[in-house]
């Protein structure tokens, strides 16, 4: 009965890291809870029962068999359909089980001095230390998979989170063979299970730590998709204001315009060509201003580009569009401040360290098949890169987090950010998919 209740209790948090890494891995379809829990509740317990028989008849085979058909079940619960990325990840998940285990055994045993037998069938206390082990070991193995396989949202804080899980996880292993040689020395009559408690005390601290970390993931998320908030309502307000003086000049105009009109046809009566001429362009460069400089399908998308074209004005940056496609609503109103107002903002910092005749910047939007390109080059001056080739900036004190956003909303839409330079120019190459629902 025992050795059930342990079979029962490492199945369950088996299934319970494989629901949590599949949750993540197959995030395009939304399970119920309900759905979880009863998957859990009903597969855990055959779950335990066949592992118990596999062990007493020394046939592994049939637990392995059913460990990889329980999973795929629940990959494709998760999952939209069957498919090769259902078996890959199931696949890989075994693989980490098999190495964690392994882990498991060799350090328990190096550290106590017991055979690993024992910790496999033979002891029920060396088993249920050795499963509590390869819980601790999973929770941040399996962490470090989703973080790679996905990458979508990977944040410095996730990279530090792992490292500092690596150095809790060996302070825990010198912990435990420092309590073991305690507990089994002649000097104290501590029962055995005490070494399970303490074990387990650890794990609860894990999970804890992985609760609050996890908050200070979001809480980093949240406060980067602010600043993108905070920018595209500062660009709105610009716009805004923008319209307002506008609409203000225009009321001037119309108010205005029978004598603009009387003035014309005065120099034209008299004769005066020249003087005519001048004030029509005068009068038409008024009106000029009044039109919005740049229209296009995306009301968002308009706004920036307005607004980086009055910047370009004042920092005296020849600014050039080429908007031949810009039906890009797929993309969210954040995502599309994200990549164009950062794209722009870099390019004219860069422009602004050369002389003004040098300052050019080039915004291309294009459809490529079932996919929008988009191509900015600007000139520069120094530029800095790693043996990567990421791109710093030269400015002190920047900590490149609007090169970060771009990535990030690239990534968002499975699209690529590509950066180089060449003859003076820094050129930058962004490509997302178009979904099909919006060809």
């Amino acid at each position: 009965m025992v050795l059930y209740l342990i079979n029962l209790a490492a199945a369950i948090a088996t299934y319970t890291y494989a629901i949590i890494a599949f949750e993540k891995l197959f995030s395009e379809k939304h399970t119920p809870l309900f759905i979880r829990i009863l998957f859990l509740l009903t597969v855990s317990p055959v779950k335990a029962l066949i592992q118990k028989f596999s062990q007493d008849n020394n046939m592994p085979i049939i637990n392995a068999v059913s460990t990889f058909l329980f999973l795929f079940i629940l990959a494709t619960i998760f999952n939209k359909k069957p498919s090769l990325r259902v078996s890959v990840y199931v696949l890989a998940f075994i693989a980490i089980m098999a190495i964690v285990e392994a882990l498991t055994m060799n350090i328990l045993g190096r550290i106590t001095g017991i055979e690993i037998d024992m910790f496999r069938y033979k002891d029920e206390i060396c088993m249920a230390c050795a499963n509590i082990f390869e819980w601790i070991f999973m929770l941040v193995i399996t962490k470090a998979f989703i973080t790679i396989v996905t990458e979508k949202g990977l944040y410095n804080v996730r990279t530090n989170e792992l490292l500092m899980f690596m150095v809790l996880i060996i302070g825990e292993i010198v912990l435990f063979g420092f309590c073991h040689d305690f507990f089994v020395s002649s000097e104290t009559n501590a029962p055995r299970y005490t070494i399970i408690v303490l074990l387990a005390i650890i794990f609860v601290f894990d999970l804890y730590l992985t609760y609050v970390l996890r908050r200070i993931s979001q809480s980093y998320r949240m406060e980067k998709e602010l600043d993108l908030l905070t920018q595209q309502s500062q660009l709105q307000l610009n716009a805004y204001k923008a319209l307002n003086e506008k609409y203000t000049a225009s009321r001037h105009v119309i108010h205005d315009v029978k004598k603009h009109l009387a003035s014309l046809d005065g120099l034209i009566n008299d004769n005066k060509t020249e003087e005519a001429k001048h004030y029509k362009e005068l009068l038409t460069s008024e009106l000029n201003k009044l039109i919005p400089r740049f229209e296009c399908d995306n009301a968002i998308l308009t706004v920036v580009i307005n607004n980086k074209m009055e910047a370009a004005d004042r920092m005296n940056i020849d600014f050039t569009v080429d908007s031949e496609y810009t039906e890009i609503d797929f993309i969210s109103n954040l995502d599309i401040t994200a990549i164009f107002s950062n794209l722009l903002d870099n390019a004219f910092e860069a422009c602004s360290e050369l002389p003004e005749k040098n300052r050019h910047v080039s915004l291309s939007i294009k459809r490529h098949n079932h996919f929008v390109f988009i191509l900015l080059e600007n000139t520069c001056g120094k530029v800095i890169a790693d043996s990567k080739n990421h791109y710093q900036s030269t400015k002190k004190d920047h900590q490149g987090i609007g090169m970060s956003n771009i990535k990030n909303a690239c990534k968002k839409y499975d699209g690529s950010f590509n950066a180089h330079t060449e003859n003076g120019h820094f050129i930058t190459e962004v490509l997302i998919p178009i979904p099909d629902y919006a060809l």
